[in-house]
């Protein structure tokens, strides 16, 4: 969950931006005009000479007195020590403090962990660097997929620190028994000979 901290690492490459973007005031931006406008930003962050992070933005605003980084259409990931990514994601909106190490997705949000084999999937989503926690609003519907499980729920809470999740109601979901797939796969072949 580590990528979200990207904003301190190096531009790389960048295009340079006519106008602000319209979020459709979901962001209150104090009535501020961005110091820096980028289209088509791309960010990595470098660490021990490699390529630990990047994050990818079809158009992003920084508003330098209040620490505020405006993102649209954005694509992270993030690399173990080896390079390998393991984690990667995507979101419509996302609007960060940089000074708080708050940041806040909205809109088709979609980020895989591969190596801990979660996948989750929600329309409004808050990571907090400082105490690594993801949440979702109470009334907001956030699903995520782990182990044969599928779970989908209001009031999201999840730490990267003691990898647990939970919702706080309208919990429902799937669970797939892997032996049971697997033996009715087996059937199915069996029928066809």
């Amino acid at each position: 969950m580590k990528p979200f901290r990207l904003f301190t690492g190096i531009i790389l490459a960048v295009a340079a931006a006519s106008c602000s973007v319209n979020y459709d005031n979901i962001y209150d931006t104090e009535g501020t005009v961005p110091e820096l406008m980028l289209d088509e930003a791309v960010f990595k962050r470098v660490k021990d000479s490699k390529v630990s992070s990047e994050i990818q933005s079809k158009r992003l605003e920084e508003f330098k007195d209040s620490g505020t980084v405006l993102a649209q259409d954005i694509q992270f990931e993030s690399r173990n020590d080896e390079g390998d990514v393991n984690s990667f994601g995507s979101a419509g909106l996302m609007k960060a403090d940089t000074n708080k190490e708050i940041y806040e997705f909205y809109n088709g949000i979609h980020i895989e962990a591969p190596d801990r084999g979660v996948v989750i999937d929600g329309d409004s989503l808050r990571w907090n660097g400082k105490t690594e926690q993801l949440s979702g609003e109470k009334e907001k519907s956030v699903t995520i997929k782990k182990d044969g499980v599928t779970l989908s729920g209001s009031g999201f809470s999840a730490s990267a620190v003691s990898e647990s999740f939970s919702f706080a109601s309208n919990v429902g979901g799937v669970y797939v028994d892997k032996k049971e797939e697997e033996s009715d796969g087996a059937k199915d072949e069996a029928a066809q000979e």
